[in-house]
């Protein structure tokens, strides 16, 4: 429900943190991400047989979309593997985008239910300390989860969250939480009594992974059913009511136009924005020949911008500036003597 993951009256040791925010959001405060730091399942959208997709056309693919695409976002959300050192090398993200990547360490399982292991791991050598030192303006950390798992289980991916937060916090980084509930055994997302189980997990999750340490939840639209407009609603009133802090929607592979009304219902009740892929560039990627391609780059402009229309004086601000007219009070003339060290 606040607007902001800072404090009001902010400590020196936060001025970093604020700075980090600001470059990931647009001028009202608005967060517009392009993501596309997709590993295994971006490259199946060139070849089921992923032996056969080489590094190069994947490295090339993303920075096409990339270059076109950070033009149109104030963000991208990008992976060590494919894009982030192969970006800024190229001079892809634009001096004043902000960047994004997972620290999660994601393991391809093709017979998962979504299409990875679900256990919570930390990318080896990809920490907010390398992130920070490579100019990254935020952490995002994906955690699988159901708030009816094995107690072991939840206490064990709360506690990495909140590992994770700590490590951001030393180095001033945000941190991105992004929960994503998954289908056990039989169930089936048509049955009711399953999305009621979905839509729970989802406002639960993002009570407690705020609580444990997240600056900016992103998050899955709590309701599965579009057609009932004030359920949708009434699921998002209380997704702000859980969340004490900024919070995002991911699109999670629905439709362009179902994630442009997704968003179009969770700005009425204070959504900061969006950190959305495949809904957004998914007519644009695959082998297919460069006019193509472009076109299909776009149309991804075009959607990013109509999205930015749909939040234009909506929401609430992920990050706001402290007024000028305070600012002399809150931050003194040796500021900056605490600037690195104390805990905001």
């Amino acid at each position: 429900m606040t607007a902001l993951s800072t404090p009001q009256s902010p400590l020196s040791s936060s001025i970093g943190l604020r700075r980090r925010l600001a470059r990931i959001s647009d001028a009202a405060g608005h967060i517009r991400t392009m993501a596309i730091d997709h590993p295994e399942n971006y490259l199946k959208l060139f070849d089921a047989d992923l032996d056969r997709v080489g590094f190069d056309e994947v490295v090339e693919s993303k920075l096409d979309m990339i270059r076109v695409l950070a033009q149109h976002s104030t963000s991208v959300l990008i992976d060590p593997v494919w894009s982030f050192g192969q970006a800024i090398a190229a001079g892809a993200v634009p001096g004043d985008v902000g960047i994004l990547s997972g620290i999660e360490d994601l393991y391809y399982e093709p017979s998962s239910a979504v299409g990875f292991d679900t256990e919570l791991k930390l990318k080896p050598g990809w920490d907010p300390a390398v992130l920070a030192a490579l100019g990254a303006d935020a952490a995002k950390l994906v955690v699988f989860h159901r708030d009816d798992q094995d107690a072991d289980v939840v206490a064990q991916q709360h506690a990495v969250v909140a590992e994770a937060a700590a490590a951001c916090r030393a180095h001033q980084l945000p941190l991105v939480v992004e929960p994503l509930w998954f289908p056990t055994g039989d169930e089936d997302l048509a049955d009711p009594a399953v999305r009621a189980v979905r839509r729970r997990s989802v406002l639960s999750s993002a009570r407690s992974f705020r609580e444990a340490g997240a600056d900016i939840m992103k998050v899955e639209f709590p309701v599965l059913d579009l057609t009932d407009l004030d359920a949708a609603h009434e699921a998002c009133q209380a997704l702000d009511e859980a969340v004490s802090g900024p919070w995002v929607l991911l699109s999670a592979g629905v439709t362009f136009e179902g994630f442009r009304t997704q968003l179009d219902v969770a700005a009425d009740h204070g959504c900061s924005g969006f950190m959305a892929g495949r809904a957004i560039w998914g007519d644009a990627v695959g082998r297919m020949d460069a006019a193509a391609r472009r076109a299909g780059a776009d149309l991804a402009a075009r959607r990013l911008d109509e999205l930015a229309e749909v939040l234009e004086g909506r929401g609430r601000p992920a990050y706001t500036p402290v007024d000028q007219a305070e600012v002399a009070s809150l931050i003194g003339p040796q500021w900056y003597l605490g600037a690195v060290g104390e805990q905001a």
